[in-house]
């Protein structure tokens, strides 16, 4: 609510710290801030709000920032009736934000009946003040936005501004470990060389790790470098055994269990544990829209592809948009034998080497050589350097063995990471008779 209206990102940094707070009491479910951010700045109906969370309290707010002074305002709601079990204004410094963010998670907590674990309310507080500058800090908040909202030149805002903050502050343990978290990310999708990603992670993740050894975050980025980008999985594995330890409530701490599962799941070919986790998140995250696509396309190796399909559609209905989905969509109709329905949703995926990929199968299921061809020697000529992977199920696809493999060698050289899902892709079911398939698995260590 302030006056230029150019402060979302500190309403949202302050919203994830008091998420943050409160997660840490093992006696509260408190909402992630994926499903609880879907919500803001929207006038629903808090009854309607709290029976799609599932929660029976709502806890909202708004700030106003005027050069150095906050005037923040929080309310806890009981959903059933509307009745406010308590609310307050909060006129401070900022250099008070700290504080303030304690204040109120106590004061919700004694609301509630309930008292902050001390321990958990300190392990917080350690993770949200490990700098006392508050010019980087509020950089660092600048960038938890950008790389939240993860639109196209995002990752690339919120490096710029992680390395603001850091040249602030060049011990601030937290803005290394987001730092090395977008790097991971920029080499998991190819916006940054294997190689690149792989060192510059590392290195932010050892400058977090030396500052404060119990940093999760540092540990959880680590571990997404080695295993999306690097494919070394046996070293992601206790990075992300220490990040779930070190977050044992938080959302963090969920997305390095669910990573640990992912590899076991790959390695095995036994995918239910990881499905049934998912499940679980979506009861404390109903609206994370990142956990239902990835329980569409567990389901989808799983062979469940009704229940791929629904998840899809609920996913699809928070989010029409969202980056691959209509594509994921597309690949489980298809194997369903719906093959025009395929073709619809394909069509309508904005992410250009997720529907060239999808296209190329689909056409090629529908007899359409030409089509198949097309889309994908146009994936081939934009999307070589970054989607090898893609460009070789779509061959296993369409039976080509021998362009299958060597495309599954260019990304075994290039990068090794995306080639995780191979053991229970239903894309490569045809070439999996292949001694090379065999071979390869052994290379990547998926046996």
């Amino acid at each position: 609510m302030s006056e230029k209206h150019d402060q979302e990102y500190f309403a949202d940094g302050l919203s994830e710290e008091l998420i943050d707070h409160l997660a840490h009491n093992p006696d509260l479910k408190v909402i992630a801030r994926t499903s609880s951010f879907a919500f803001k700045g929207k006038n629903e109906d808090m009854r309607s709000i709290a029976t799609k969370l599932g929660v029976a309290n709502l806890l909202e707010g708004s700030i106003r920032k005027s050069r150095g002074e906050l005037r923040i305002t929080a309310q806890l709601i009981r959903a059933s009736d509307g009745v406010h079990l308590w609310s307050e204004i909060y006129d401070r410094k900022l250099t008070d934000i700290f504080k303030v963010q304690d204040e109120i998670s106590t004061t919700v907590a004694k609301a509630l009946n309930i008292a902050l674990d001390e321990a958990s309310t300190s392990r917080a507080q350690q993770a949200s003040n490990e700098t006392r500058n508050l010019a980087a800090y509020n950089l660092v908040l600048q960038g938890n936005y950008f790389y939240n909202r993860g639109d196209r030149g995002d990752s690339e805002k919120a490096v710029d501004l992680f390395q603001q903050a850091l040249k602030l502050d060049s011990r601030y343990a937290l803005a290394w470990a987001k730092l090395a978290r977008v790097y991971a990310w920029q080499g998991n999708v190819g916006d940054v060389a294997a190689n690149v990603a792989l060192e510059k992670a590392r290195d932010a993740v050892e400058r977090a790790l030396a500052i404060d050894a119990n940093c999760a975050l540092a540990y959880y980025a680590r571990g997404n470098v080695l295993y999306f980008v690097a494919g070394d999985w046996a070293a992601a594995e206790p990075d992300f055994q220490k990040a779930a330890a070190l977050d044992p409530h938080g959302e963090l701490g969920d997305y390095a269990r669910g990573n640990l599962l992912g590899i076991k799941a790959a390695r095995s070919g036994r995918l239910q544990d990881y499905i049934d986790f998912s499940n679980q998140i979506l009861e404390r995250n109903p609206l994370d829209t990142t956990t239902l696509w990835d329980l569409a396309w567990w389901e989808e190796m799983a062979g469940l592809l009704v229940d791929s399909v629904a998840t899809s559609r609920r996913l699809l209905n928070l989010n029409p948009a969202y980056l691959t989905a209509q594509a994921q969509y597309g690949l489980t109709l298809l194997f369903m034998g719906k093959e025009s329905e395929a073709l619809a949703a394909a069509q309508k995926e904005s992410d250009d080497p997720s529907r060239f990929a999808t296209l190329a199968c689909v056409y090629w299921a529908m007899g359409r050589r030409a089509d198949s061809d097309a889309a994908l020697g146009a994936l081939e000529r934009g999307f070589a350097d970054r989607n090898e992977y893609d460009i070789a199920a779509a061959h296993a696809f369409r039976d080509e063995a021998d362009a299958t493999f060597a495309w599954l060698d260019r990304a075994y050289q290039q990068r090794r990471g995306t080639l995780w899902p191979l053991k229970v892709d239903p894309l490569f079911l045809k070439v999996h008779g292949d001694p090379r398939f065999d071979t390869l698995l052994h290379k990547l260590k998926l046996t």
